[in-house]
């Protein structure tokens, strides 16, 4: 069963041409969003500022994701999803190009960079519902989706893995300038490899006004208990991931750790864990959803107590790593799931508003976390963010409708 499973996503890659070069343009993209990260945080260093205007261009960018979200998931609804991706790898590759070409001749600013990284969140916003919206118009509904979204993230987990260790290297040898201009060619490549994907005939919907389209996908949402309780659950899960790692990691490495090292041995270990997942899920696809997403945040609350005890690296390592691959099960699972049992018309509304109420709480967590840690102990804020993880998915598998959500349940 295994083989059959993996001969039949070669079989995918081989014969649906269409899904082949989509998953080319993806993984031309995040060859470059998966460095701009670290690209724009020296570029901002290199402009003078410091951690506080690191987190001002950051928090800029998300906020503006977080606003433009749910119009864009009408917008991807009601135009085709092509021309929308297209458009945002567009005015992404406009933004880096721009932001790049400051850098490189020293005139950028924490203010010039806060702005492009703006556009870039607000063409992110776009790009998201569409980009997911567009699979079950390539790719046959089923087991084939949960292939097709395995293979998507068995690339972008290796381009994670090594991506960042080349972008430190090219940041050293050149400066930061480079892994933007790098980032702006790869959203030009991605662009024109999507112009080249054909579609199969859609059907037409009734055109309505805006805001009807707006008020009927909240509604949809709203509708279905299992998918607005599992969005809060993953709300929850990433608020604490936020404050937890991404703000407090890097000083618990500092304080109790031995620093850069190993915090880096961790990251990597989660980088493994991703990688991991996702071909666990390309040779054995989740049927109980519902249960497998409220199993797989243990493994980051497992993480964030084995931090909050001051485990040994060792542990610490192989905590990682299961959180890694528990994150990627559920990605790929939930992500199948929505493009299986949502009707195209509403999906890329609910992908928006999945991704906008999932992401709400995570400013409120950058905003809290290191005031929090002055105050109580960084240790002490890690174990209660453990606490949050797992009381939020002993909640949500108390919900009848999430505890008997399978994958081939219809909505």
């Amino acid at each position: 069963m295994t083989l059959h499973r993996l001969s039949t996503a070669v079989e995918l890659l081989r014969t649906n041409s269409r899904y082949r070069r989509y998953a080319l343009a993806r993984l031309s993209s995040t060859t470059g969003t998966t460095v701009a990260p670290l690209g724009l945080a020296f570029a901002v260093i290199q402009s003078g500022g410091g951690p506080a205007a690191l987190g001002f261009v950051l928090m800029g960018g998300l906020l503006v994701f977080l606003a433009v979200t749910p119009v864009a998931g009408v917008v991807a609804d009601r135009l085709p999803r092509l021309s929308v991706i297209v458009a945002c790898q567009l005015v992404c590759a406009v933004s880096q190009f721009v932001a790049a070409t400051l850098v490189l001749t020293g005139t950028a600013s924490v203010w010039s960079l806060a702005g492009l990284e703006m556009v870039t969140g607000a063409a992110g916003a776009f790009f998201q519902p569409a980009v997911k919206g567009l699979v079950p118009q390539l790719v046959a509904p089923g087991p084939m989706l949960v292939q097709a979204n395995a293979l998507l993230q068995i690339a972008n987990n290796a381009v994670a893995i090594t991506g960042p260790g080349l972008a430190g290297l090219a940041i050293a040898a050149s400066g930061p300038g480079v892994i933007l201009a790098w980032d702006a060619v790869t959203f030009l490549v991605s662009a024109g490899v999507f112009l080249t994907v054909r579609l199969p005939p859609a059907v037409r919907q009734e055109r309505r006004g805006f805001m009807a389209d707006l008020v009927e996908g909240w509604s949809a949402f709203r509708s279905r208990r299992w998918l607005w309780v599992l969005t809060m659950l993953s709300a929850l899960t990433s608020a604490c991931w936020a404050a937890g790692m991404s703000v407090l990691g890097p000083i618990y490495a500092t304080r109790y750790l031995d620093g850069a090292v190993s915090w880096g041995l961790v990251t990597s270990a989660i980088g493994v864990g991703l990688a991991c997942g996702s071909i666990t899920s390309l040779l054995f696809p989740p049927g109980r959803v519902g249960l497998l997403l409220c199993v797989t945040p243990i493994p980051e609350a497992l993480l964030l107590v084995s931090m909050a005890s001051n485990a040994p690296l060792p542990v610490l390592a192989g905590a990682a790593a299961l959180t890694g691959a528990a994150g990627t099960l559920q990605l790929i699972a939930w992500t199948s799931h929505l493009q299986e049992v949502i009707p195209a018309e509403q999906l890329s509304r609910i992908m928006a508003t999945n991704a906008m109420i999932g992401t709400l709480l995570v400013p409120v967590a950058y905003s809290v976390a290191g005031p929090l840690a002055d105050l109580v102990g960084v240790r002490a804020v890690l174990a209660g963010c453990a606490a949050i993880v797992l009381g939020g998915a002993a909640a949500a598998v108390c919900v009848r409708e999430v505890r008997h959500l399978n994958r081939r349940v219809g909505a």
